[in-house]
């Protein structure tokens, strides 16, 4: 039985970092290469509507610096296509022009050249989520047009014809019956993939698939009407058209079970893979400064900003800390992307002067700054109100670093007892932590060495055996074994 391990979702990747599940999928293909299972990398062609093969010299740079394991065994791998490849630096331009602006030297260093490359950065933010909203805008609108032409007006607002797409080629490519298909990334949006999947499965291909949360299925307004018709859809081909189902904490497959009795689906062979969260960058005793220093004693909260994380709770708590001592109040910096539905908040947060000057939003930061946030906070805080898992937690305490955490959903599987825990909805509960951790260092000093007693992060390798033995299960229903492979 030959491995395949899909990298469809990779293959576009532009983003100098990895997030949440990017970063799985490559720590996955890492843990499976440092186990010896001699992954064969493969990929969607949206064009001719098949899988083919590719090397890890064919992704993007971003996602290669991202992948030592492939790159280590490249010069032992065979047809795996892992080739030799190394990181590529960045051009020497590149480097002097972010050097020449980190040093501060065109702005300056005062708070108003501060907050000005800020709001520069929340500008190209917004562009891109503009840019983001327009396409899906415009795809919509063109099958809108598209089908008016084909239908009476009277038939709108009764159905919806879904668009047509390329018939899925009948061709399995470069994999053969009683092969495995690993396809645990983001592959919702591409057009023909799930199709291809059920194809290759007609030609006797094993299909391992992950479902990390149900969120757009089942908390549709958290997300975009588009986006939850189509990851709804992608959710219930997976559930029906795998042969073995990965999910990622037990709330999820909690999550998952009860909505195959609601759909009346079958339920799928279903199994829990707790998620790495060791850093590469979580031993450097001095990681470099980062693009902002903050002044005064801060909070760090790694997340996506969306509806769902529950930035709104922070910044009302920092209003309450600004108004009970504005001069006492700390700064919290929020690192992560701007996603659906937070223009207002941003808006509200920009123009409130009582704060504005407290809550900083950066993205695009690498592993090295993160670690040095991470070094030199107070604590970390993961105010979110639904997670598949919550790896920002697991990050945090692999630092050794106190989390006040949410109770909310998946978050407690990673640890019950070392995060400092509050509801997501309270506030004043949150507020009561943040002036904890600021004004008793004896019962921070106790957790955080607790904590580096009692955590101990998971390797990917840990994950990929999760991974291998749910391939082996797998396998065991063609008569064919990893190690025949």
């Amino acid at each position: 039985m030959t491995l395949w391990y899909d990298v469809s979702d990779l293959t576009t990747w532009t983003l100098p970092h990895l997030t949440g599940i990017q970063r799985t999928t490559v720590g996955i293909l890492n843990g499976l290469v440092a186990r010896g299972a001699d992954p064969r990398l493969v990929r969607f062609d949206g064009p001719r509507q098949e899988f083919v093969s590719l090397s890890v010299r064919e992704l993007p740079e971003a996602v290669q610096r991202h992948l030592p394991g492939c790159l280590a065994a490249a010069g032992t791998a065979s047809a795996a296509g892992l080739t030799t490849c190394e990181p590529t630096a960045p051009p020497q331009t590149a480097r002097r022009r972010r050097r020449f602006f980190h040093r501060d030297t065109v702005f300056g260093t005062s708070p108003a050249a501060g907050e000005l490359r800020q709001a520069f950065r929340e500008f190209k933010a917004a562009a891109r989520t503009c840019r983001r909203s327009f396409a899906r805008w415009a795809r919509v609108r063109c099958s809108e047009t598209a089908t008016s032409r084909l239908l009476p007006a009277s038939h709108f607002g009764r159905t919806t014809v879904p668009r047509q797409l390329p018939q899925a080629s009948s061709h399995p490519g470069p994999l053969a019956a009683g092969d495995l298909l690993l396809s645990l990334g983001a592959t919702w949006p591409i057009a023909g993939h799930a199709e291809a999947v059920a194809g290759l499965r007609k030609h006797g291909v094993r299909a391992i698939r992950m479902v990390y949360d149900l969120i757009p299925a089942i908390k549709p307004q958290w997300v975009d009407e588009p986006s939850a018709r189509q990851v709804t859809r992608w959710v219930r081909r997976v559930l029906t058209e795998s042969d073995y189902v990965l999910t990622i904490s037990e709330f999820s497959r909690s999550e998952i079970a009860a909505y195959c009795e609601e759909s009346n689906l079958p339920a799928p062979p279903l199994a829990v893979v707790r998620l790495g969260d060791e850093l590469e960058s979580a031993d450097d005793p001095h990681p470099p400064l980062p693009r902002f220093v903050p002044r005064r004693p801060f909070f760090v909260c790694v997340s996506t900003l969306d509806v769902r994380k529950n930035h709104r709770l922070l910044y009302d708590a920092w209003q309450v800390l600004a108004s009970r001592d504005t001069a006492a109040c700390p700064d919290l910096v929020c690192l992560g992307v701007p996603h659906l539905y937070v223009t207002d908040l941003l808006r509200e947060i920009r123009q409130d002067q009582q704060v504005n000057g407290r809550i900083h939003f950066l993205h695009g930061i690498a592993d090295t700054e993160l670690a040095w946030y991470y070094r030199h906070c107070a604590a970390t805080i993961y105010p979110s109100r639904y997670e598949g898992w919550g790896l920002p937690v697991a990050e945090s305490l692999g630092h050794g670093r106190l989390c006040l955490a949410s109770n909310a959903t998946s978050i407690p599987e990673i640890s019950s007892e070392l995060p400092a825990f509050f509801d997501p909805l309270d506030v004043h509960g949150l507020v009561a932590l943040v002036s904890r951790t600021l004004h008793d260092p004896d019962w921070v000093r106790q957790k955080e060495s607790e904590i580096r007693a009692r955590f101990k992060p998971t390797p990917w390798t840990y994950t990929a055996g999760q991974v291998m033995a749910a391939a082996e299960a797998a396998g065991r229903a063609t008569g064919r074994t990893l190690e025949a492979a």
